[in-house]
């Protein structure tokens, strides 16, 4: 609970029950042999920078919270289509951030290439110095 604003670490409905707070899953869709296709949408959360990309965990495709995350990569001309010379990756991308992005392609045996230069596309989430003070709770 942070500002009196409740927050999980999964998506769904939530109950009260003796001072104790729980969340379902709504969509009982959990991906664990998920295969990530072309074009398909995720949420990644932004876990090391480089100057020339960024490394990212895949959390979500789609609808689907994944059971295990996949490894992801943000190159320095997949940010965005205009002013990629200018583009300084630190400043766009910071560690813990979600971010929303489309898969490109395959990318290496180590992590898909993942793509933010479309509508829609970019920083979902900035973290907060507050997010380093709340805990992760799992259910299975």
């Amino acid at each position: 609970m942070r500002d009196g604003v409740i927050f999980a670490s999964i998506c769904g409905k939530w109950r009260i029950s003796q001072d104790v707070v729980e969340v379902t899953r709504t969509n009982k869709t959990v991906a664990s042999a998920q295969v990530l296709r072309l074009g398909d949408i995720v949420i990644c959360r932004v876990a090391k920078i480089t100057s020339r990309q960024v490394m990212v965990d895949i959390l979500c495709v789609g609808e689907t919270v994944l059971k295990e995350a996949f490894p992801g990569t943000i190159r320095l001309e997949d940010v965005r289509n205009h002013d990629i010379d200018k583009l300084v990756m630190e400043e766009v991308f910071s560690p813990g951030m979600l971010v929303k992005a489309a898969v490109l392609s395959f990318g290496d045996t180590r992590s898909y290439f993942l793509l933010t230069a479309k509508p829609g596309l970019g920083v979902v989430r900035q973290p907060t110095q507050q997010d380093s003070q709340t805990t992760d709770m799992e259910t299975d």
